[in-house]
Formats: structure tokens, sequence, C-alpha cells
């Protein structure tokens, strides 16, 4: 009888009914067809900058930077230019955006989305969809329609599940994206070398069979492999 309560317990907890957060954890999360609705292109953008633009949009849209700092992320040699709240990272390589990081009390995004909106509201916006947790942190990750590498993170307060922050990028989120961006030739240009990437993860082996014979490709933040 114990163990049948116990099971029942189980159950009951990854559906939510006992512990919300069971799902997050045991569930993959799948892009809603009312997210896809939902999702706007603007979204993934900032005042009007968006992935992909240069330096001298950066600073029509936003204005003179306070100031800038090379960086590497996710592997990606970039110039990090930073704002009152706003970072916005441009690849080294390009001169292309391709991270965009908002965070404090003065960012409003649409629908008067802001620091401390509810999931709820978040969701009504954004569309329906499943928390997902990166290096402890939660996160509502939504994906551009037609730019699968093109992504919106609202970070999550812990306890409240409230807004904490937002982050609109292009860069590879995990190991496997990076692999399939250098297979399929990303959009987003170029950034990310053979020996970045390598190192970046660990010597991860990327399966190349799938790419014609010859010199190995560069993965591109924000154009083609090459």
């Amino acid at each position: 009888m114990m163990k049948k309560i116990g099971t029942s317990l189980a159950v009951l907890a990854c559906l939510n009914i006992i512990a919300p957060a069971c799902s997050d954890s045991i569930f993959a999360p799948v892009p809603t067809e009312a997210a896809k609705v939902l999702l706007q292109d603007s979204d993934f953008g900032y005042k009007g900058l968006r992935l992909g633009d240069g330096v001298d949009r950066m600073k029509d849209a936003l204005g003179e930077p306070l100031y800038d700092k090379d960086q590497t992320m996710q592997g990606v040699p970039m110039t990090i230019y930073e704002y009152q709240g706003v970072k916005v990272g441009i690849v080294k390589a390009t001169g292309k955006v391709a991270d965009i990081v908002l965070s404090g009390k003065d960012y409003t995004l649409r629908r008067n989305v802001r620091q401390g909106a509810t999931s709820y509201w978040l969701e009504k916006t954004y569309g329906k969809t499943t928390r997902q947790w990166k290096d402890g942190v939660p996160y509502f990750i939504y994906d551009r329609p037609g730019h699968p590498h093109e992504h919106l993170l609202l970070e999550l307060d812990s306890e409240s599940w409230a807004l904490a922050g937002a982050r609109i990028t292009a860069l590879p989120l995990t190991p496997e994206e990076a692999e399939r961006m250098v297979i399929e030739g990303s959009d987003i240009e170029e950034g990310l070398e053979d020996a970045a990437l390598a190192e970046r993860f660990e010597t991860k082996e990327i399966d190349i069979s799938a790419l014609p014979k010859g010199e190995l490709p560069h993965l591109r933040i924000g154009g083609k492999a090459e």
C-alpha cells in the first residue's frame, strides 16, 4: 500500500499538482503553435536594434556606449558595448550584433513587459511554453520563427517566477546547437573557427559525416560556414 502511495505522489508531482518544478527538469520543452503565432520579429530586437545590425545602427538606436571591452562568448571573439542596463555583443570578425542583454528596471519590451512581469503576462504576450533551466537559472526560451538560431531568453526569478532579465541572442545555447550551426551553414555571421569550437566545448567530437569532403568549415555567426 505504501509503495502505491509513493508511486502516486511521484506521478502527481510530475503533473504539476504537488511540485510544479518537477516538469522543468523531466519533460523536454516543446514550443507550442500558440507561441509561434504570438511571437513577432520585433521581439528579437530592442528599440529597433536587431541581431545582425552593425555598430552604426546600434548607436542610432541606443546612443553612444558608456564603454566597450573585448570578450569571448561561447567561443566567439566579441566586442561588448555597455549601456545603462544594456549590453550589446558584436562579433569582431563581422562587426554584427549577435547578443543583446537587458537588466535592471529601465528596459521595457512589447506590451509593457519589464522586470517583475509575471509568468502569466509573459506567456500571454509571447505564448505558452515550459520553463527551462540553464546553469541553475530558470528561463522561458523562445526561438524566432523561421530563424531557429535566434533566441529570446526571459530569465525568471526562481521564487516568484517573475521576469528578472532578458537576452536576445544569435549565439549557440548548447554544444549541439553549435554543431548544427556548423553543419547547416549558420545564417548569423562568422566568428567561431574550428579550433575555438573545440576549445569552447572541451574538444567535443563533432559529427561532420554530412559535410562535403575537403576542408572543415568555420562556424559563422551571421553568415555561412566555409
